[in-house]
């Protein structure tokens, strides 16, 4: 087991010795280092970033207990603004007309 395990490191340096052996390969090898090397320094600097309350506006956390609460209340407000403006107003037009005669629909109020 151990043969093979140096068998196999002499391969990878024998190829990369190949490899590595043009100097167009060498550019692309330092080339692609150095953009790994920055992309990796710029995600770490990223999350030492202290996110305030204004960047996680927009992108609510789906374990923010509170935030979520706030969001649903104000979707419900606005739910129920329309059911009591909107579809009132139209229930009080269709009863000036006197349409008693009509079925109820059952879509007629929105709920959640």
């Amino acid at each position: 087991m151990a043969k093979n395990k140096s068998l196999l490191l002499a391969g990878l340096a024998a190829g990369a010795y190949a490899y590595f052996s043009k100097k167009e390969n060498r550019d692309k090898a330092i080339v692609a280092f150095n953009n790994t090397k920055s992309k990796v320094n710029a995600y770490i600097d990223s999350q030492k970033h202290q996110k305030s309350e204004f960047t996680a506006a927009g992108h609510p956390d789906p374990h923010d207990i509170q935030d979520n609460k706030m969001v649903d209340e104000g979707a419900m407000t606005s739910v129920q603004y329309y059911n009591e403006e909107v579809q009132d107003n139209s229930k009080k037009s269709s009863n000036d007309t006197k349409e008693t005669d009509k079925k109820p629909n059952v879509n007629e109020q929105i709920t959640l």
